[in-house]
């Protein structure tokens, strides 16, 4: 028998591409001996793609930062549910992503939330069932809210996405949230203003081995240096926490990062996990 065919993934444009970084990454780092993390789904998925993810390698700390955001999601996410166990997870710009059957209670009504072309490549890995739920739609749509019970205790997932937002963008979509679902909480993945920045910059440059890399970091837009800046936006928002990802990880990153790290402890403050609740 010959080789099953690999997906195609030419409908994938600009930010929907991107949902191959976070999926490369954890592909890498459950590859590795002694990875951060195991995730034979992402590599599952990925290897019935037509991709090569062997082709270059990933900015190790960038790669790395993925890995170890999932991990904080999950624990956060699983801390959720033991609190509302028949609650309801909205997980925002879903790309890819394998956190459900990891996390899933058997009682948790969860949905995921990403661009059409998106959500049609993940039907082909993912099963949509009374519990777990699929909306074709983009975030900043605000249909999407009609679609989610309002009764029932709620946590939205918002990982990998603000960035690739403009300020405005992330404001409407916090709106939609804070108007429909008022008392909600928010994990959401923020990068520091001063790391998209210099992010951008190497961009221009190509500085990144990966053309992934290059072209991801060309389409970063946002970011804010404290997760507090965001209750500056409405009344409605309130500051709960924030973790940052590397600083919480740092004996995951090899020696010479650690040194770097040490050197320059601002870099261990360039991405974070922020818990808001709104209304």
């Amino acid at each position: 028998m010959g080789k099953a065919q690999k997906l195609s993934i030419e409908e994938l444009k600009n930010v929907p591409e991107t949902l191959l970084y976070p999926l490369k990454s954890r592909y890498v780092e459950t590859k590795k001996k002694g990875g951060v993390i195991s995730d034979p789904l992402s590599v599952e998925i990925l290897d019935a793609l037509d991709y090569d993810p062997t082709k270059s390698k990933l900015v190790i700390i960038s790669q790395l930062g993925v890995c170890l955001r999932t991990i904080i999601f999950d624990r956060q996410v699983n801390a959720f549910l033991k609190e509302n166990p028949d609650g309801v997870v909205v997980n925002i710009a879903c790309g890819l992503d394998t956190r459900f059957p990891r996390v899933d209670n058997g009682r948790v009504l969860w949905f995921d939330l990403d661009l059409p072309e998106s959500i049609a490549l993940r039907r082909r890995f993912f099963k949509e069932t009374d519990r777990h739920r699929f909306i074709a739609k983009s975030a900043l749509d605000p249909s999407w809210a009609d679609e989610i019970p309002k009764n029932r205790k709620t946590l939205f997932i918002i990982e990998g996405l603000t960035f690739w937002f403009t300020e405005e963008e992330n404001k409407r979509l916090l709106t939609v949230i804070s108007d429909n679902f008022p008392g909600a909480d928010c994990l959401i993945e923020i990068m520091a203003a001063w790391y998209v920045n210099m992010m951008l910059k190497m961009a221009t440059k190509k500085k990144y081995d990966d053309a992934l890399d290059n072209k991801a970091a060309a389409l970063i837009k946002w970011g804010l240096n404290s997760g507090r800046e965001l209750e500056a936006w409405s009344g409605s928002i309130r500051f709960i926490e924030e973790s940052f990802v590397i600083r919480r990880n740092l004996s995951a990153f090899p020696w010479r990062f650690r040194l770097m790290f040490m050197l320059i402890p601002l870099l261990t403050k360039a991405n974070k996990i922020v818990r808001i609740r709104l209304g």
